[in-house]
């Protein structure tokens, strides 16, 4: 008569591809919790970013959009009161003493010249400064080509606890995003 009982080597082995894939997982989702995504589909022009990240963390920023149809973009780190919050405002952004015409003169831009300063960076190494228009923040702008990505840490400072960093495309800024910084272990 055959055993039903599982063989002692199958069941470890069963074990040892449950475990390999669970970590595959968790590798795969902890690298797309880092990433800021940079959109235009049915929703329109929009970032998709984590909820939170930690600081010292690295931030991927990518870009999936094809500039070809809609134009390239910055991901601009910006106070939250420098965020053009109403359409007129939004309409208004590229004009001077406005966040966008900020953004451009942090990579250099003079009129509608070209980009030559690329990433934009004020303050530390790393996503660290909150620009605003009399202050410089970090910023990256993603060129013509599309499928750009661009990464560095996390460096704002958290010592104080939990912080948030706002950002913008100053190309398309109705593209608004935030995300939690929270304290590193």
């Amino acid at each position: 008569m055959k055993s039903t009982r599982p063989r002692v080597g199958s069941t470890r082995v069963a074990i040892l591809v449950v475990v390999a894939a669970l970590a595959s997982l968790l590798a795969c989702s902890t690298a797309l919790a880092g990433t800021v995504y940079m959109k235009a589909d049915k929703k329109g022009l929009r970032f998709v970013a984590p909820k939170t990240i930690v600081a010292g963390e690295e931030l991927t920023i990518v870009n999936q959009s094809n500039p070809r149809q809609v134009g390239p973009h910055t991901f601009s780190l910006v106070t939250k009161g420098s965020l053009p919050k109403t359409p007129k405002a939004r309409q208004l952004c590229f004009t001077p003493n406005h966040i966008c015409k900020a953004i451009a003169a942090w990579h250099g831009v003079k009129g509608n010249g070209p980009v030559k300063q690329n990433p934009a960076t004020a303050g530390a190494e790393g996503w660290d400064t909150l620009g605003s228009v009399s202050k410089k923040g970090d910023s990256w702008f993603t060129g013509e080509k599309p499928g750009t990505s661009f990464s560095q840490a996390v460096t704002v400072d958290t010592s104080a606890g939990a912080s948030r960093i706002y950002f913008l495309c100053a190309i398309h800024s109705g593209m608004q995003g935030s995300i939690n910084v929270l304290p590193g272990g």
